[in-house]
């Protein structure tokens, strides 16, 4: 009993110092990559790009899986925001060689720039569940949330928000609760429907969008041009399948997201 209290206590300690030295900021790197090009990670942020960045292990089966999503990720994002997304895949130690980094790369089809030696990198953002993907975006080089140690397809829906908050505050999309306001989702979890409500302060063209957990948009609830006042709407939930989703809202400049869970 004493060591099985022994071994949840040291694990409670590790797991909060990880929290506790979560990185807020990138690390810069400034060298070639596998094919022989030069990239400097400060330069990508401050051109204003969003980076994405997989670290991987050859033998871990969920890393070609996390690319893939991330690829779909991406792809959606880009038709938004074109050329404002750029992803590498680094191998999370320094003995993987260029052939074999490559290799991971192109035969998993990805479009990441493909680098070796990420092992300083992996410690600095607390990683060694594989893969570890961190996102980062913008002149203050911030982590647009924190390192992800490990992968999960859910992750996604907070990834693509993330960056669609971002990038869409660059481009002058602002999400405002002063335009939309009263935002609620039930029952959230929900199975077959669920209502959406909310408040529209002014008139404007209002569209209300069911995205995945790649940011693909998948259904249109509303979209139309609404005069102020409160909006009621159910939502048909029976040909979607298991998994989570964002619902956004966007009203003229303004847009806010909310997430459903669906279950059967």
């Amino acid at each position: 009993m004493k060591s099985k209290v022994s071994s949840l206590t040291i694990a409670l300690f590790i797991l909060c110092t990880i929290q506790s030295n979560a990185q807020t900021t990138a690390m810069n790197f400034n060298r070639n990559d596998c094919n022989g090009n030069p990239h400097n990670l400060f330069n990508d942020l401050n051109s204003g790009q969003v980076v994405i960045l997989e670290y991987f292990m050859t033998s871990c089966s969920a890393c070609p899986a996390a690319g893939q999503t991330l690829e779909s990720l991406k792809a959606n994002l880009l038709t938004q925001y074109p050329g404002k997304i750029k992803s590498y895949a680094i191998a999370f130690n320094n003995t993987y060689s260029c052939a074999t980094v490559k290799n991971w790369v192109t035969s998993n089809g990805f479009t990441s720039f493909p680098m070796d030696s990420g092992a300083t990198q992996v410690a600095y953002y607390g990683g060694m569940g594989m893969p570890t993907i961190v996102i980062a975006g913008g002149a203050t080089h911030q982590l647009l949330g924190s390192p992800y140690i490990g992968f999960s397809t859910n992750d996604t829906t907070q990834m693509a928000a993330n960056i669609r908050n971002f990038l869409g505050t660059q481009v002058g999309i602002k999400e405002n609760s002063s335009l939309i306001t009263k935002i609620k989702i039930y029952p959230n979890p929900a199975s077959t429907e669920a209502k959406i409500e909310f408040y529209l302060q002014t008139e404007g063209d209002v569209k209300v969008e069911i995205l995945d957990i790649t940011g693909k948009m998948i259904s249109i609830v509303i979209n139309e041009k609404a005069p102020s006042g409160q909006y009621t709407r159910m939502l048909s939930l029976q040909a979607l399948p298991v998994g989570n989703y964002t619902v956004k809202f966007t009203a003229n400049d303004f847009t806010a997201t909310r997430k459903l869970n669906i279950v059967k």
